[in-house]
């Protein structure tokens, strides 16, 4: 998710694609994760009751939003970022804390959900360990990320993964994952996928957009630890 606490230095070219990525999709891309997201924890956990840890959390406003539509939830919150000095007395960010990018600084079974949402794809070099270290952390993972299936949808995922983290200074991946490329990624992981489930319409309100981007394109899926 988008990341306004990075210590970039922000250009007018950052903050002009930060402008029009919020105006276009950000408000509504975390609307329609966090019911996908919140749906399945429901799922899961029909009583509440659920500790829950966002890796890569960005601005915070999707486990924010979660929380609101499934109320039993309790939610950690982690980023590679230092939390800046002004934010630092804001009790909104209480839940925040900074790791190191590959060990997750809790102990073995605190979470009964970890959430990576589109972050994995970020970080592939690291994702075997990030992944074994969210089944350690959790019994459950949740991930939203992206499947691409020919250079023409890399390149379109590029371009919004460019809209939306270039300006915060969030490198961008030279490809994405394939079904095979996740399967052995969860395999490395010593994790199993119960499910996978490709089809997020996140720009049916956008009138060109809607007709490049592929529903397909976009992912959720759970694993656990065999």
């Amino acid at each position: 998710m988008s990341s306004p606490i990075t210590a970039k230095k922000k250009g007018r070219v950052d903050e002009a694609l930060i402008a029009v990525h919020q105006r276009l999709s950000h408000g509504r891309r975390i609307e329609l994760l966090a019911q996908r997201i919140a749906g399945m924890i429901r799922e899961r956990h029909p009583a509440g009751d659920v500790r829950c840890l966002d890796v890569g959390c960005g601005d915070m406003r999707l486990a924010e939003r979660v929380t609101e539509l499934a109320p039993g939830t309790v939610w950690s919150c982690i980023d590679i970022h230092e939390l800046p000095a002004g934010q630092a007395g804001d009790p909104r960010w209480k839940k925040y804390r900074r790791f190191d990018g590959t060990h997750i600084p809790f102990p073995g079974g605190s979470f009964d959900v970890v959430l990576f949402c589109d972050v994995l794809h970020h970080a592939q070099e690291n994702a075997p360990l990030l992944l074994d270290e969210a089944g350690r952390a959790g019994r459950a993972v949740i991930i939203k990320d992206h499947f691409e299936y020919s250079l023409f949808s890399r390149m379109m995922l590029w371009g919004m993964d460019f809209l939306g983290n270039w300006g915060y200074g969030v490198a961008l991946p030279r490809r994405y994952f394939t079904r095979e490329r996740f399967s052995r990624l969860a395999e490395q992981a010593g994790l199993r996928i119960e499910r996978v489930d490709a089809g997020i319409d996140l720009y049916s309100h956008l009138p060109v957009l809607r007709s490049l981007l592929r529903p397909s394109w976009q992912f959720t899926a759970v694993l656990t630890r065999k």
